[in-house]
């Protein structure tokens, strides 16, 4: 395992230092990257993929990450070393049995702005996804700040 590491790391240097000297990229050098990406790339996922109890520390970990984040829950998955499926699963369940600490993430004064001025000339679609928000979430904060389609 040293020694692929060794080849590896080789490998991306020689390629590193051909682009920034603005040197020739041979096709054989690009493909040997890449083929040592992929290999690479198959490792971590064989690694995420591995079945493991979830620690108390990881999920005070995604409480706080959902909590007081705009991030994407693939931030977190690759900060806890888990696939994408792993953390929504357990960030369902820790929904679902526990009512009283349903996680949410409060709504900043930027969104409300948004909401105020675009809520009226966006499609709701549109307005879901730059928030990173349901639709009945949105359709909610609007009601709740007065702002109507019409």
């Amino acid at each position: 395992m040293q020694k692929q590491n060794v080849y590896k790391d080789d490998v991306y240097y020689k390629l590193l230092n051909k682009v920034r000297n603005h040197d020739d990229v041979t096709t054989n050098d690009l493909s040997t990257a890449l083929w040592l990406y992929e290999k690479t790339n198959k490792e971590l996922k064989k690694a995420k993929n591995k079945r493991r109890a979830w620690t108390d520390e990881e999920d005070e970990y995604l409480i706080y990450f959902v909590y007081s984040s705009d991030a994407e829950l693939q931030d977190a998955a690759d900060h806890l070393n888990r696939t994408l499926g792993s953390v929504a699963s357990r960030l369902f369940q820790l929904r679902k049995h526990n009512k009283a600490f349903y996680i949410v993430r409060p709504w900043s004064e930027k969104e409300d702005e948004f909401i105020k001025k675009y809520y009226n000339s966006l499609t709701s679609k549109v307005i879901t996804e730059r928030l990173n928000r349901s639709y009945n979430a949105i359709k909610s904060r609007a009601w709740s700040l007065g702002v109507s389609k019409k």
